[in-house]
């Protein structure tokens, strides 16, 4: 090709014949497995093309209205979380942004400048960013792997989106599935593990507010091997019945507890996995002053530091004691709100 040809091509024609040449099996660069998949998807299975974007999908008013009406407690249980990540962040061309499983942005923490600027991306309430819609993207791709991802620039599909910078993950509800995605999305041209492990952080913190808010009734049941953690971000947490019954459990609770699902521990009883009967534990965790006392699995010498609590329903629930080594993620977990910068909009429905 003649130079004279080469500066007509069109930075949008380099972006497509980058894809195809990757999808042809010329692997470039450090594109990774995950990211050829989602292109392989959008070209093959969705029938995208990446030499021709596509203008930006937004839902109906009456639409958005329903989807926030349905997913109106994980909105409600994340919008302080997002707020604190969005400080943390400190970075006024950012966005903290929660989709629903069809990839549609019910609520997002961002600067007025930066919501105007990407507005017209369909970064905004309403805006789809499934695969289907907007190609490879953090929100999409996130939910069609079910797992972390890191979208930088040029790994995007369509070539509109290559300006910015977009990191998700899934929150899971209380049963073990997706209910959300949670993202952050800005200009940054820098790697984004940091922005992930922030992420991460704050999609349990949310996970945790869900477990509290639909099941206000059991008893939480708070643990960890390490009794400094208990308290923390990395407890297991576990909400139980009055007849012992485990209904609900957090990822770190599985992780510990050496299961997999929340189906594999539905099923169970309190006394299924610890050496310890709920009315024990609580009577115990009672006469302590609700600092953590010491269990063992259920057949098993692993040794846990455990705290049971009464239901949050109850007018008499106690409160819970401060441990000094609890650290960034206790002070995190505190539900007063601070005091938000000047800048940001929690931007609600209805906001331009």
């Amino acid at each position: 090709m003649a130079l004279t040809e080469l500066k007509s091509v069109r930075p949008a024609d380099r972006h497509a014949d980058r894809i195809l040449s990757v999808l042809r099996g010329g692997m470039v660069e450090d594109t990774n497995e995950q990211l050829v998949r989602s292109w392989d998807r959008c070209l093959n299975q969705y029938r995208l093309d990446p030499s021709r974007p596509r203008e930006a999908a937004i839902v109906t008013r009456a639409s958005l209205e329903e989807r926030c009406a349905r997913h109106a407690k994980v909105i409600d249980c994340a919008r302080y979380e997002m707020t604190t990540l969005y400080q943390q962040l400190s970075d006024m061309e950012s966005a903290v942004v929660l989709t629903d499983t069809d990839g549609v942005i019910v609520h997002m923490v961002s600067s007025s400048e930066f919501a105007a600027e990407a507005s017209p991306l369909g970064l905004r309430c309403g805006g789809i960013w499934s695969e289907l819609q907007a190609g490879t993207n953090g929100m999409g791709t996130c939910l069609a792997a079910g797992a972390p991802v890191s979208i930088r620039r040029e790994d995007h599909f369509f070539s509109q989106f290559t300006g910015l910078t977009c990191s998700a993950v899934p929150v899971f509800d209380p049963s073990g599935q997706v209910t959300a995605v949670l993202d952050v999305t800005s200009r940054s041209m820098l790697a984004q593990q940091h922005v992930l492990v922030l992420l991460g952080m704050t999609s349990r913190m949310i996970e945790n507010r869900l477990i509290d808010a639909q099941f206000s009734d059991a008893y939480p049941v708070h643990f960890h091997s390490r009794p400094e953690f208990v308290y923390t971000l990395h407890e297991g947490r576990l909400a139980v019945a009055a007849d012992g019954r485990i209904l609900a459990a957090n990822r770190s609770a599985l992780f510990q507890l050496g299961l997999q699902r929340m189906d594999d521990i539905r099923t169970r009883r309190i006394e299924d996995l610890f050496e310890s009967s709920l009315e024990d534990m609580l009577h115990r965790s009672t006469l302590s002053s609700f600092h953590p006392v010491v269990t063992y699995r259920a057949n098993a010498a692993l040794r846990f530091f455990a705290v049971a609590r009464r239901p949050a329903s109850d007018s008499v629930a106690p409160t819970r004691p401060t441990l000094a080594a609890a650290g960034p993620q206790a002070a995190a977990a505190d539900p007063a709100p601070r005091h938000a910068a000047r800048a940001v909009r929690d931007v609600a429905l209805g906001a331009p």
